[in-house]
């Protein structure tokens, strides 16, 4: 509805999916889906480049695969960690995915099994076909943002490239949200699997 087009495994699909060997109570396999949509960047000189905008849609469902102490079996709802960084990737989506033309393919994934061990941004990385990471220039990860309020939202692995800690200073002041910007190289979200791969 946000007007994205399906970048998945077949032509007009939205899904990445594969199979994944696991170590999970009463299953050894499961099937992992990422879903991915993207607008088109209008700009031929960078073509089959693209920046991607990804957020975790899973949670730790009943505390696997790892929880706190005592809280085996108990739901985990996962509001915060991670439909609130879904939701932001949803709104914005929804907000340019009929107006933008950006001048790159701005990629939107909504990642599987990051708390497994970021088992869905792995598997991007290693097998994004129409937008390789070979060509990806930048990944923003939206992770954990339910909870802000008056605390400042706070940026990891800005020091990746030395674009971003301008980027996100200037963000921060145009649209009024306290920025940290982390002195850490990096969280150990789904944008780690970026960084690994030399992305920003």
């Amino acid at each position: 509805d946000a007007g994205l087009l399906p970048c998945g495994d077949e032509q007009d699909d939205y899904f990445q999916t594969w199979t994944e060997k696991v170590n999970m109570p009463e299953r050894d396999t499961v099937t992992i889906k990422n879903v991915i949509g993207v607008i088109p960047g209008k700009n031929p000189q960078f073509e089959g480049q693209s920046v991607v905008i990804g957020a975790h849609y899973d949670s730790h469902g009943l505390g696997w695969p790892d929880c706190l102490a005592d809280n085996e079996g108990k739901i985990h709802p996962g509001a915060d960690d991670n439909a609130s960084g879904i939701s932001v990737l949803l709104e914005f989506a929804r907000l340019v995915g009929k107006k933008w033309q950006p001048e790159r393919t701005i990629v939107f994934v909504a990642f599987s099994a990051e708390e497994a061990g970021k088992l869905g941004s792995l598997y991007y990385v290693r097998n994004a076909k129409k937008y390789p990471i070979s060509k990806t220039i930048a990944m923003v990860n939206l992770d954990t943002v339910g909870q802000l309020g008056k605390d400042a939202l706070t940026i990891f692995g800005n020091y990746s490239a030395r674009e971003w800690v301008h980027i996100f200073r200037g963000a921060g002041y145009v649209t009024g949200v306290p920025i940290k910007q982390s002195t850490l190289d990096t969280g150990n979200g789904d944008e780690k699997s970026f960084l690994v791969a030399g992305v920003p």
